[in-house]
Parts: structure tokens; sequence; C-alpha cells
């Protein structure tokens, strides 16, 4: 077995081991959410670094428990581990970040889809107010979003049994009216500027690469011109981007934001389960350009895991922070 095997890589929803080579090489080790017994397990001691990829905090609980049991007593490196993903939902992040210089945090609120009494008292206590964004927990899709005019609307539409985050929307639109949505990859002490979708629609996604700025060359030669730059933001986008990293106690997790006019951000949301492949989902030759952030963010993964390999390009981010 090469070097490179002294890694266990615990899989999961996380896609950032594509970026490693020989990933043949590396030990993956599966965990299900069943009761553990003592056959199951594993003696990590011969491995000086884990690599926990089970990163949706909302519905991996009893499955990060049992990766906890089996770390008891470990003494390498453990990167993202458990506890760290399990602080990492919508709600939890919103309140480690409040307060951030420079930055925007929506108030967020976690409410119960069959206790609609109780869902207004705590939409009204957090101070959020109309419009209002809902979302069910544990979902990471534009199409699981909904913008209702009030809470009493936001209410009605709640189904029993599920839970839902409720946030306050704030409008994010550029001078032109288009809205931007930024996503950068922290990867240990390195950022990578992940992609700057446009849309005409606050609910920018990933399908709105194809279906509006492909039509339009100028916004397509904005994303690549910014992609392409080593200093993409500002000094004050920096500092905040820098207070965001200092807080938030994941190794490798994404961040999505909008930047208002005045230039300070306006937060989405930011975990380890974002998605960093595909770089776009379509054949258009004209986003090849995404291409130039594999390299950074190959260098900067191997570098966080202790995995070596030939070399990728420069070791050096496309964002200082």
């Amino acid at each position: 077995m090469s070097h490179e095997g002294n890694r266990v890589f615990v899989t999961g929803s996380a896609d950032l081991g594509r970026l490693l080579p020989n990933r043949e090489a590396l030990h993956r080790l599966q965990v299900s959410a069943s009761p553990l017994k003592p056959s199951d397990l594993p003696d990590l001691s011969p491995y000086p670094v884990v690599v926990n990829m089970i990163t949706e905090a909302e519905h991996s609980a009893k499955v990060l428990a049992n990766v906890r049991t089996m770390l008891r007593g470990y003494r390498g490196r453990v990167v993202n581990p458990p506890h760290a993903v399990l602080s990492s939902t919508r709600d939890q992040v919103a309140q480690r970040l409040s307060g951030t210089e420079g930055l925007i945090v929506p108030p967020v609120v976690r409410l119960q889809g069959s206790e609609a009494e109780s869902a207004v008292k705590a939409i009204a206590k957090a101070g959020i107010g109309s419009p209002i964004i809902l979302r069910k927990a544990g979902t990471h899709t534009g199409e699981t979003v909904a913008l209702q005019n009030s809470v009493d609307e936001a209410v009605a539409t709640m189904e029993s049994g599920q839970i839902y985050f409720a946030t306050q929307f704030v409008d994010f639109a550029s001078g032109d009216g288009l809205y931007r949505k930024y996503r950068l990859w922290f990867i240990g002490a390195r950022a990578v500027l992940r992609h700057m979708y446009v849309s005409d629609h606050w609910n920018v996604h990933s399908k709105d690469r194809a279906r509006f700025m492909g039509p339009r060359p100028d916004l397509v030669a904005e994303e690549r011109a910014l992609i392409g730059q080593t200093e993409p933001f500002t000094e004050q986008i920096r500092q905040t981007l820098s207070e965001v990293r200092r807080r938030m106690p994941l190794d490798f997790f994404g961040l999505d934001f909008g930047i208002m006019q005045d230039g300070k951000l306006v937060f989405f949301e930011a975990n380890a389960t974002m998605s960093f492949f595909p770089l776009w989902r379509d054949d258009d030759p004209q986003f090849e350009y995404l291409k130039q952030v594999v390299p950074p963010a190959q260098a900067a993964f191997m570098q966080l895991v202790g995995v070596s390999g030939p070399a990728v390009g420069s070791p050096r981010a496309n964002v200082r922070v």
C-alpha cells in the first residue's frame, strides 16, 4: 500500500475527495446509522489522519454519532470531526456568524411543521419579517426554497412532521437589477472562489448558468475575469471572509454569499456538504475557464489531508484571506 494508504476517508456526501490523485490507494470506511457492535469498531491506530466526508448535519446525526464512537481513543488528526459537522446546521451557523463585521446575517429559526402557533411565535421572537424564505431542513437545492409574503402564508404551507428553517429575505440585487451569488471554498488555511452565478431571480442556482448566463457574453466575461484574478475581492471583503473562516470550526467548507451595493456581504449558508463538482452542467465551451479553480483547490486539499502527489499547479489559492 502506498503512502497515501495511511489516510482513512470516511465516505459521505462531500465530493472534495475527487481532487485527490490515486484515490484507489486511499483506505475508505463506510459507516451506517445502525447500532455498532464491538466487532464493527475498526482499528484506526495505524492511521495518522482520518478524513470525515460525512458532512450533512441534519440527516446524519446517527451516522456521525457512530463515527465519534469509532474515534474514541484515536490519537491521530481528524479532518472535519463529527462534532464540527453537527454544529453546521443553518441556524447554528447563522448564530455563530452573527455580528461579523461587514457581513449581514439574516435571522434564521428552526420550526416544527406540526406546531403552527409555536412557529408564529418563534418567527416573531427571531425578528423575522416579511417576506420570508422557507426551506425544509436538510435540503440544499434551489427547488426546495419558497419565498412567502407573510408569516401566516409561510406557516400555512408547512407540512406536519417536517422541520423547516424560516429566514429573513434580504434583497441583494446589484445595481443592474441582477442577482449574483458567490461560492467560496475554504480548504484548510486557503480559499478558492468556485463560481459567481448571475440570475434575474433572487433564488440563484446552478441552472442559471445555462439559462441566464449562457446567452449573455457580458456576464460570462464578468465571471471569467473574476475567477482569473489573484485578488478578486476588496480588502474590506477579504477581512470579512477572514473573520468567517476564524469563526467556523470546519476544516473545509463552502460559503455562499451575495455582495450588497454598499460592499457588505449577505450570508446565505456555510457548510461542508456543498458540491464542488461538476464544474458546470452543460457542454458549453465558453465555461471552460472554470477548470482553473481545480489546481488551487486540489493543492489545498492535498495539503490539508497530508497526501503527497504529482504537481498540480500553483499551490496558491485564488483568494487571499
